[in-house]
């Protein structure tokens, strides 16, 4: 006999509350995941990972299952909601389990949060402000006091590739961006923060569009996350092994620790100064 297959928890959010309807209704014609597969042009597993929450649909493959479940547009309704509540619930979830990581690896296109000087931070939380409604002073110090973590008495290993875009996308203004690559100079100086600057010629493209972190827990279990303008995605276990393989290869592209200290400075002389 197979498992029993997995309770799911409809008021947890609202990628379970979409997973939860489509079983529901699946098991309502008494259709296995495979049969529901072939008759929405996709595979089981990706009909188990929709049932699961684990990765909801896109707005192309919730139609196909609202129209082939006979929803009557109860599966579409959900996902506007879907991509506000995941993003913050994933955040919020890849926040706590940043604070106890004791390795970060960061790829990003913009200076990361355990980065950011109170002035590019303000600069970035403004130009959000279309996607929210918090007050802004206060995202800012609550980076801020994220960023903690890294003056603990045994902060985590922070290993950053920054896109070299990142140093001439002026964020602010030039003295804002002035005073954060002084500050990425200073945080490389510690022993704990290693940082290197991917060059425009050696892009990944599987990384292109969004940033990319991959943490390593104290247990060596791994949990990776992806974020772009306005939504992410949470991995743990062996689901995030491909995306720390994505990061060795951003890794393997970026120039030295030293020769990245020495373009930021030279950058900042050049351009800001």
């Amino acid at each position: 006999m197979g498992r029993p297959p997995k309770k799911l928890d409809p008021t947890a959010g609202v990628a379970e509350l979409l997973g939860s309807k489509v079983r529901e209704l699946r098991e309502g014609k008494g259709w296995s995941q495979g049969a529901l597969a072939g008759k929405v042009f996709t595979s089981v597993a990706r009909i188990a990972q929709v049932e699961l929450a684990t990765d909801p649909p896109n707005a192309e493959l919730c139609q196909r299952l609202d129209d082939t479940l006979e929803a009557q547009g109860a599966l579409m309704e959900l996902l506007p909601l879907l991509g506000r509540s995941q993003f913050e619930e994933w955040a919020e979830v890849f926040l706590s389990r940043q604070a106890e990581a004791v390795k970060i690896h960061e790829f990003s296109q913009i200076i990361p949060g355990l980065l950011q000087t109170p002035g590019y931070a303000r600069a970035l939380v403004a130009s959000g402000l279309i996607f929210h409604s918090r007050d802004p002073d206060e995202i800012v110090q609550d980076r801020m006091e994220r960023q903690e973590i890294l003056r603990r008495p045994k902060p985590p290993w922070l290993w950053v590739i920054l896109d070299e875009s990142t140093l001439y996308h002026v964020v602010g203004n030039r003295q804002v961006m002035a005073e954060q690559l002084e500050a990425l100079l200073k945080a490389a100086a510690h022993e704990h923060i290693h940082l290197q600057i991917l060059p425009y010629e050696a892009t990944v493209p599987a990384a292109m569009g969004g940033s990319l972190s991959v943490l390593v827990m104290s247990g060596g279990e791994q949990v990776a996350y992806m974020e772009g303008i306005r939504g992410g995605s949470l991995l743990e276990g062996d689901d995030a092994t491909p995306y720390s393989v994505l990061y060795d290869r951003l890794h393997g592209n970026a120039i030295s620790h030293d020769a990245s200290v020495d373009l930021i400075r030279r950058v900042l002389e050049e351009k800001y100064q």
